[in-house]
């Protein structure tokens, strides 16, 4: 098997000081991140991505996802690695039914290969029932794979519409930060707030993350 391996994808109309901040800061924390950009459905590419890669743990980030150090991404790799599993931040579909499901969302996302290969190679892609990489939770809950989701503690402000429900847990907004270990409240991972694109860009924050093995 090989290294792990860091993937982003980003498609050509995205403003360019976005993916240039991201690229800049990945590479101020010594990450290694392989960039794709094209045109092409969220789901499809990871699903190419995981077929084609021999890396035991890939670590999926949106281009609108900064991280801000490097721990959080060695946590998330080696706890996929360690435990056979994944980890990614908590969402909820709130547009699909039954509008309650939390699972593991593409922005940050650590998953091990063979775990993937063993619940059958699950797709990424959406359909009626899931948005993107929430049939890949979904098959981790028919295979009972103890799988981790990380939680926001508070957000930045409401996008157009108001707060996305977390199912129980509350709700979460634009600039998600998520729940750690540290009482300092360090962040771990940054998605930038509305910059010169003509959309909003999300935003969210991990604090020092301890995930548990």
């Amino acid at each position: 098997m090989m290294q792990p391996q860091i993937h982003c994808l980003h498609w050509p109309n995205v403003d360019r000081k976005i993916v240039n901040a991201h690229k800049e800061t990945c590479e101020h924390l010594g990450l290694v991140v392989n960039y794709t950009e094209e045109q092409i459905p969220h789901g499809i590419w990871m699903d190419n991505i995981m077929m084609s890669s021999l890396a035991e743990v890939k670590l999926f980030l949106d281009i609108d996802c900064v991280p801000t150090n490097k721990e959080i991404v060695d946590k998330a790799i080696g706890f996929a690695l360690h435990n056979k599993s994944m980890v990614g931040i908590a969402q909820v579909s709130n547009h699909i039914a039954p509008y309650s499901h939390i699972y593991a969302a593409p922005a940050f996302l650590a998953i091990n290969r063979d775990i993937w290969d063993d619940m059958g190679r699950p797709s990424f892609c959406e359909n009626e029932t899931c948005d993107v990489a929430e049939n890949v939770s979904y098959a981790a809950e028919i295979y009972k794979v103890k799988y981790k989701t990380l939680y926001p503690t508070h957000y930045m402000r409401e996008p157009e519409g108001g707060a996305w429900d977390l199912h129980t847990y509350g709700k979460y907004g634009m600039g998600r930060i998520l729940r750690g270990a540290c009482s300092t409240c360090i962040k771990d991972v940054c998605l930038t707030t509305p910059c010169c694109s003509t959309t909003s860009v999300r935003a969210f924050a991990a604090v020092s993350l301890s995930i548990p093995t």
